[in-house]
């Protein structure tokens, strides 16, 4: 009962006294005098303090004390096992790279097989067309087209770049001037040319013998250069004029070599066809 004497417990929530039936008034009047006339008893009573004894505790040593569990408990996942993850762009990356690998083997081997022709993987091996050997840009067949062809395929367009240096050296008038010497050296690196097409070209039988003039007065040229150019070494002007006035003296011969070379190849230069 509260020390009012207007509530009582009743083991869940205290209930109201007033309003009880006259019966019951003096249970409660009663209990509550009772209440009280102990509450004072025990606030005039002196504390009594009793000491307690205190004994450690028996620890039984026949079973081990249980190990600790430091692990922390496992993390549950955010999606559920039952429930597939959502894909991601990069699987969709992953997948579309691979079709278009499947779809450029299937192609590969489809023309491979010639069931499909397609121009920018090129023609398979086994097709005809590009096994044939594309024809030449004119066919030599004979030992005047082999003539012809090194005469003016190859050896015309090194003589006439060698040409256009030679109007360079009037300049040479016996001094030691710069230009006389850059076109004597201009001269001199074209004739080198000219020899080497010459030693590294294809030349028939019909045409040994003047080729054979023909390449000694260009080496007495080129030698007339180099002397030309060693009086510039030498700081001579002797050996430039003498040097300039050999170059002059062949040149007016090679004319002679290039009449024969021609007549060669019409006269000696079969034209009969060779080979299959």
């Amino acid at each position: 009962m509260s020390p009012d004497g207007n509530w009582v417990w009743d083991g869940s929530q205290w209930q109201p006294v007033t309003g009880v039936e006259p019966t019951h008034e003096g249970v409660f009047a009663a209990y509550a005098h009772k209440v009280e006339a102990a509450d004072q008893a025990i606030a005039t009573a002196e504390p009594v303090q009793t000491p307690i004894a205190y004994s450690a505790p028996v620890v039984d040593e026949s079973y081990p004390a249980p190990a600790v569990d430091y692990g922390y408990p496992a993390v549950e996942s955010e999606v559920p096992l039952w429930q597939p993850p959502k894909s991601t762009s990069k699987s969709v990356v992953l997948y579309a790279v691979a079709a278009v690998v499947v779809l450029v083997m299937l192609m590969m081997v489809l023309n491979s097989l010639n069931l499909v022709s397609l121009p920018f993987f090129g023609a398979s091996p086994s097709d005809p067309q590009a096994a044939k050997p594309s024809p030449s840009a004119y066919p030599i067949r004979s030992e005047f087209g082999r003539a012809d062809d090194f005469l003016k395929g190859s050896l015309a367009p090194a003589m006439a770049t060698f040409q256009q240096t030679m109007p360079g050296l009037q300049t040479c008038t016996g001094t030691l001037s710069n230009s006389c010497f850059d076109a004597i050296n201009a001269s001199d690196n074209q004739m080198k040319n000219v020899l080497s097409v010459i030693d590294h070209g294809t030349i028939p039988l019909c045409l040994a013998t003047p080729m054979k003039k023909y390449r000694s007065d260009l080496a007495s040229m080129e030698a007339g250069l180099q002397l030309g150019l060693k009086g510039y070494k030498d700081n001579q002007v002797g050996e430039v004029t003498n040097g300039v006035n050999q170059f002059v003296r062949v040149a007016g011969a090679l004319q002679g070599d290039v009449t024969d070379l021609d007549k060669a190849e019409k006269t000696q230069c079969s034209h009969d066809l060779e080979g299959p």
